[in-house]
């Protein structure tokens, strides 16, 4: 990991104009993976922008791409351990129009557990938000853990809350099976928080430091002696 100096906490407004959020975007699809990898048992695979085939209520099939999923491999192994506490949610949203109770059944074909999205200015504005709310649904009746990063303060958010509404950026987890949502909130100039990644049970979560991740970007890029 790159060593560097403090730089700017948490997000900043310039980092997404136009200029600079698809670079923001693209490395933190890179990095997360980067981050998770040795982490994870070695039951588990992390790929990034692996296309997902998902059939509508009209039997229509369309093609999603997540920023970074997680699958099943064979071998379990016990997981890298790392000295970082999760901060506790900022409060629990309930997921509307999500069961409280389905079955799923799982297979060679069907092996998603976890989806990390980083939200783009697509997934919060006109068709796009409809594809990503409809998207996140199918995944989340399919029993498995979504995962959403979003550091944009323009567009809507999937979760209709006035706290989520007031939040400067958000990180969500909605665990698979669970109609609630936990939800970290944070304001401008405020640090990231280090969320967990959910796992198949008995695996234990493995805690993302949000913050860490965003200052090794601002230091490479060269971005952070600008934000100061």
């Amino acid at each position: 990991m790159a060593k560097h100096e403090k730089q700017h906490t948490g997000m900043h407004p310039t980092l997404e104009q136009p200029r600079y959020f698809p670079d923001l975007y693209a490395s933190l699809c890179v990095d997360i993976r980067y981050w998770l990898a040795p982490r994870l048992p070695e039951r588990y695979t992390i790929s990034v922008e692996r296309g997902l085939s998902m059939t509508d209520e009209s039997g229509a099939t369309k093609q999603y791409r997540p920023d970074a999923s997680i699958d099943r491999a064979e071998s379990p192994e016990a997981p890298y351990a790392d000295a970082i506490v999760v901060q506790p949610p900022s409060f629990s949203v309930e997921v509307l129009g999500h069961p409280q109770r389905y079955v799923a059944i799982r297979d060679k074909d069907e092996s998603l557990v976890t989806t990390i999205e980083i939200l783009s200015p697509a997934n919060k504005m006109g068709d796009g938000y409809e594809d990503f709310r409809r998207k996140q649904e199918q995944l989340a009746e399919k029993g498995i853990h979504l995962v959403e990063i979003d550091l944009l303060t323009q567009g809507k958010r999937r979760w209709r809350d006035d706290r989520v509404d007031q939040a400067d950026y958000v990180m969500a987890v909605q665990r698979a099976g669970s109609s609630l949502a936990n939800v970290w909130a944070a304001a401008l100039g405020e640090a990231l928080p280090a969320i967990p990644v959910p796992l198949l049970e008995p695996d234990a979560d493995v805690p993302l430091p949000l913050e860490y991740i965003l200052q090794e970007y601002l230091a490479k890029s060269g971005l952070g002696r600008r934000l100061r």
